[in-house]
C-alpha cells in the first residue's frame, strides 16, 4: 500500500513541489496537494487498523456470547470508530487524487480521446510487477487478503474469511430482532433508501479485496505510465485509481453506519445505559 505515497512522492517531484506543500492540509490553498502523513507506514497503519477492526468484532460476539452487552456495545462502538478511520484514509487518497487531478493548476493533463483505452501492455506490465510482489514468500494464496513479514521474519496475514465475520456479525444482529437477511438487502425506508447498507449477498473479504486489487494495479500501471512518459495513460489510470479509493473508502463507511444503526439509531436494539467515566 505504501506504492500510494510512491506515486505522490514521483508527482511531487515531477512538478518541483515541496514536501511540505503536499503535507499541509491546514493553510486553506487549494492549489496545495492534500496528502497522508508522509512520515509513517500507509501499510502498516492499514494491516493494524483493519486487523483490530476484526478483533472487535470477534470481541463484541464473544462479549454477546457471555451477556455482557455493556462490553458487547463499547466493543462495537470501537469497531465503528475504527472503520471510519479507515474510510477517512481511502477518502483522503482520494481526495489527493482529486486535487492532482483537476484542483490543481500546476499538473496539466492531454485531453482524452473519444474511445481512447489504456494500452493492453501496460496494463500486463503492472499486473506482472504485482504478481512478483504477490509471490513473496508462502503467504500467497487464495485466501488470503493480505500479508506481511513481521519485524521477527514471520510471515502474517489477514484471510478474507476473518472480514466475513463484520458481515455475519450483522446478520446475526439483525436477527436478533426480527429482521431477515433477505429483508436487509430488500427493504427500504420512507426516504426510498436501504435501511441496510451493506451487501449482504456476498463475502466481505472478496469485496475488498477486488477494489484494493484495482486501486493498486492502477497505481502501479500509473507509475508505469509516467517512466514512459505516456501522460495520457497516466491521467485515465489515476482516474481509476480515484474511482477504486472511493469504493474502499465507502465499504469501510459502510461499516460504519451499520455500527451506528445497530448501537444507536435502531431502538430496537435495546442496549444498557453507558456507565459514566470515572472523574466526569
Amino acid at each position: 500500500m505504501d506504492l500510494i505515497k510512491e506515486v505522490f512522492q514521483d508527482l511531487s517531484k515531477n512538478r518541483q513541489l515541496l514536501r511540505t506543500e503536499i503535507n499541509d492540509n491546514n493553510d486553506g490553498n487549494e492549489r496545495s496537494i492534500v496528502y497522508l502523513n508522509y512520515d509513517f507506514s500507509l501499510s502498516e497503519k492499514l494491516k493494524i487498523e483493519l486487523s483490530n477492526l476484526i478483533h472487535y468484532f470477534q470481541m463484541y460476539r464473544r462479549a454477546l456470547g457471555e451477556h455482557d452487552r455493556l462490553a458487547a456495545l463499547f466493543m462495537i462502538t470501537c469497531a465503528g470508530d475504527l472503520a471510519r478511520t479507515l474510510s477517512d484514509v481511502f477518502g483522503g487518497i482520494e481526495d489527493a487524487i482529486d486535487k492532482v487531478m483537476y484542483r490543481d493548476l500546476r499538473f496539466s493533463w492531454p485531453s482524452v480521446p473519444e474511445g481512447y483505452k489504456i494500452p493492453q501492455p501496460l496494463l500486463v506490465a503492472a499486473k506482472d510487477k504485482l504478481k512478483c510482489m504477490a509471490d513473496f514468500g508462502s503467504a500467497a494464496d487464495h485466501d488470503v487478503l493480505m500479508f506481511w513479514e513481521s519485524s521477527g521474519g514471520k510471515i502474517e496475514v489477514v484471510k478474507k474469511d476473518s472480514v466475513d465475520v463484520i458481515r455475519k456479525t450483522f446478520i446475526e444482529s439483525a436477527e436478533s430482532i426480527g429482521v431477515s437477511r433477505k429483508e436487509m438487502n430488500e427493504s427500504m425506508d420512507e426516504n426510498d433508501h436501504f435501511e441496510w447498507c451493506i451487501d449482504y449477498r456476498h463475502c466481505l473479504g472478496e469485496q475488498l479485496e477486488v477494489d484494493l486489487d484495482e486501486l493498486l494495479l492502477f497505481l502501479e500501471a500509473h507509475r508505469i505510465a509516467i517512466q514512459q512518459n505516456d501522460q495520457l495513460a497516466a491521467y485515465i489510470t489515476l482516474l481509476y485509481c480515484g474511482i477504486h479509493a472511493q469504493n474502499v473508502s465507502g465499504f469501510f463507511l459502510n461499516i460504519k453506519d451499520e455500527v451506528d444503526r445497530v448501537a444507536v439509531l435502531d431502538k430496537r436494539f435495546s442496549w444498557p445505559p453507558r456507565q459514566p467515566r470515572l472523574g466526569g
